[in-house]
């Protein structure tokens, strides 16, 4: 029997994890910046481990970390470090924040806002020994639809959109679905409006993006919930504290409770991952 190549055995782990892989792979995006991506990343995986999960956060935002200086924490080394071999995974994890794991990003490094395919195809083999070990496996994206952030979608169960009432974060919040939709258009994606004044203001946003998309991309959206602006979260960003930690009674925690809830709830599971569009992705 002939031995197989790298490139074989690599396909066969690829093909045995899509169809087997036990964690459940959250893709936490946003058309620009400033929406509070990060924020509702960080007290998701919060609530979700508060709800007895074995939870992974992963910085996404390769070349731009900004989980850790949420947290307070100091990692030694990073994904940066593991791509270039000289550390182990084991060894990136930060175990046991707040109740869930983190796998830190870098901060000012150009070549990781834009991964070689051999890069990304390292980081898609890492998820074949940590997806025994959680529940679910959170990926907060770089905002923006850059490729690196397209692919995280690609191979995620559950692809969720952050916006605001703004027009200016409606309007990107589209045109990241569009191109998100011509890559993986069998992917449903997930809207929560931030910072809003009401549940009938966040509903009324939803409601005109869908009819957006409807009408161009012929596709449906799930309404995840809302979340009401909060003082609080400003206090507890300025602290480098978790705010639904130290203000769990808030509006803006018993929104993300609720989405929380919803999403542990969600039987999604994505099984048309296609390896080679998302290796050879361009553009």
């Amino acid at each position: 029997m002939e031995r197989l190549t790298l490139d074989q055995a690599s396909a066969l782990r690829k093909m045995a994890w899509l169809k087997d892989r036990k964690a459940k792979y959250i893709a936490i995006a946003s058309g620009k910046g400033g929406v509070g991506k990060t924020n509702f990343s960080v007290n998701l995986a919060y609530c979700m481990a508060l709800s007895g999960k074995k939870v992974l956060l992963f910085d996404a935002d390769l070349g731009l970390a900004n989980v850790d200086i949420i947290l307070n924490i100091a990692p030694n080394v990073t994904v940066k470090e593991y791509l270039n071999g000289s550390a182990k995974l084991e060894d990136v994890i930060v175990h046991n924040v707040k109740g869930f794991d983190v796998f830190p990003a870098s901060s000012g490094f150009m070549e990781l806002t834009n991964l070689a395919d051999s890069d990304f195809d390292k980081i898609i083999e890492m998820f074949f020994y940590l997806d025994k070990e959680y529940d679910f496996i959170i990926f907060d994206t770089a905002a923006g639809i850059a490729e690196n952030v397209l692919k995280f979608i690609i191979f995620s169960d559950i692809f969720i959109i952050i916006t605001l009432i703004e027009p200016t974060a409606i309007t990107d919040a589209y045109a990241l679905i569009k191109v998100a939709h011509f890559q993986a258009e069998h992917l449903i994606p997930y809207v929560v409006v931030n910072m809003v004044n009401s549940d009938k203001q966040g509903k009324t946003v939803f409601n005109n993006l869908q009819k957006v998309v409807k009408n161009f991309l012929k596709k449906e959206l799930n309404y995840l919930g809302s979340i009401k602006r909060d003082a609080n979260l400003i206090k507890a960003v300025s602290k480098q504290q978790v705010a639904a930690e130290i203000f769990p009674n808030t509006d803006f925690t018993l929104n993300i409770k609720e989405i929380s809830k919803k999403i542990l709830s969600l039987n999604d599971k994505n099984h048309q991952v296609n390896f080679n569009q998302l290796i050879n992705m361009r553009g």
